[in-house]
Order: C-alpha cells, then sequence, then structure tokens
C-alpha cells in the first residue's frame, strides 16, 4: 500500500522518475501529475512521451523505476517499483493533470518564479501515462529519518 502520509506530496509536490538501462545509463523525466490506487499500490505517472523515448527503452530492459516527489517547502518522498504499463493519457488523468499543473504554477510563481517561466514548464499538456507497482517508499525529508524505508506496518 502507499502511505497515508504520502498523499499530500503526491497530489500537490513536484515530482521526477528516473530509469537505469541494464547497463547502467540514467534518464530521468519530470512528471505533470500523478494518480494513484493506494490499495493496489498503484503509481501512475503523467509525462510527455516525446520527452521520455529513451524511458522507455531502459523501463523495457530494467523495468524497475525511482520516483520522487517533494513539496516545496521540504516534504520528499522516494517510491521504487517495477513498471506495468504505459497508455495515452485518460479523459480523468487529464483533468488531474490539469489541476496539478495549475496548483503548481500557482505556487512557484507564489514563490517568485516568474508566471512565464512557471507557464512555460509546467503548462504543456501530458500525453502518456506510466504506471509502475510501488514496493518501497522512503522519507525523503531532510532530518533525522531522511533514507529511512517507511515499512508495510506504517502503511
Amino acid at each position: 500500500m502507499i502511505p497515508n502520509l504520502t498523499f499530500n506530496a503526491l497530489q500537490n509536490g513536484l515530482g521526477h522518475f528516473g530509469v537505469a538501462s541494464k547497463s547502467n545509463k540514467t534518464r530521468h523525466v519530470d512528471t505533470l501529475g500523478v494518480s494513484f490506487d493506494s490499495s493496489a499500490s498503484l503509481l501512475t505517472c503523467f509525462v510527455i512521451k516525446s520527452e521520455c523515448e529513451q524511458i522507455l527503452e531502459c523501463l523495457s530492459e530494467s523495468g524497475r523505476i525511482s520516483f520522487y516527489v517533494g513539496m516545496v517547502s521540504h516534504e520528499a518522498y522516494n517510491f521504487k517499483g517495477q513498471f506495468v504499463n504505459f497508455n495515452s493519457i485518460s479523459e480523468n488523468d487529464a483533468k488531474v493533470s490539469k489541476e496539478y499543473r495549475n496548483n503548481v504554477i500557482n505556487t512557484i510563481s507564489n514563490i517568485g518564479i516568474s508566471i512565464e517561466a512557471a507557464t512555460e514548464k509546467y503548462g504543456k499538456v501530458p500525453d502518456t501515462a506510466i504506471t509502475f507497482k510501488v514496493d518501497k517508499v522512503f522519507i525523503q525529508t531532510p532530518g533525522p529519518d531522511a533514507g529511512k524505508e517507511i515499512i508495510q506496518s506504517d502503511r
């Protein structure tokens, strides 16, 4: 299960995920929103396919994903798991992504990033949903628990 304490960060934090090929060449991409099914431990990241062709190649080799999400304030988590599939964005995914992107543009423009720069980065519309099954979650928030795995009994 995906831990309840991560829900706010998943819905409102800035995220990106990374992969590695079998030869350990790494690739990463920023996400434009996520959806998740806590009980099934599934997390779906919304991305632009043209920005992640090499990522999809790596996923076909290794299948492992490391997804990082952090709040502007400080709270952050790392989700590790196994690639399940990629699909076109559904109508519901598009709605979730639009709300997320508007929220991020508002948040980062309120802390000093120009609205133009925020919109250039987060105004893009994703076309691909990459789903993976989460098998481990780690605290990445700075402090004494940074790097600690959130174990099943905590979820």
